[in-house]
């Protein structure tokens, strides 16, 4: 775990560096899926909601894409103070989770299925030739017609 500290000043210092970082920082951090934990300086309260939060709202206002609709930030404030926020956190945590491994599932096929190396047109006329020669017994035609064979 990655212990930052938050200062009155609004500065934050990671502990493990020994130096001050900006949101952009910590935006790596957990882009990397490093485990952060923010605190105050003084009082040694947990800051890392408030930090994360801020760090969404600065991705928005820079015009990335938002994840979290109107709708869907209407219904969350919602449930704040319902009996039912007990049951639903859990279940968006694991819903979003499951999603992202769906996510990174994809990711994955699509990587191999692309780096895979591809063969030249020139190495599959050759394998294309080899096989043939493997089916047939017979070299294959200097013009590639297997009709107008003179041998």
């Amino acid at each position: 775990m990655r212990l930052l500290k938050k200062y009155p000043n609004r500065r934050i210092y990671d502990t493990q560096n020994s130096q001050f970082v900006t949101l952009a920082d910590i935006r790596q951090m957990v882009v990397e899926r490093q485990a952060i934990k923010v605190i105050h300086s003084k009082s040694g309260n947990d800051l890392t909601r408030s930090v994360l939060m801020q760090i969404i709202a600065d991705m928005e206002s820079e015009g990335h894409e938002s994840l979290l609709t109107n709708r869907v930030l209407e219904e969350l404030i919602r449930f704040y103070g319902d009996k039912m926020v007990a049951v639903v956190s859990p279940h968006l945590e694991k819903m979003v989770l499951d999603s992202l491994a769906v996510q990174d599932q994809i990711r994955e096929q699509f990587t191999s299925a692309f780096a895979q190396p591809y063969p030249t047109p020139e190495q599959a006329i050759n394998y294309i030739m080899e096989q043939y020669q493997e089916l047939t017994g017979a070299k294959p035609p200097a013009d590639g017609n297997p009709e107008k064979d003179d041998g």
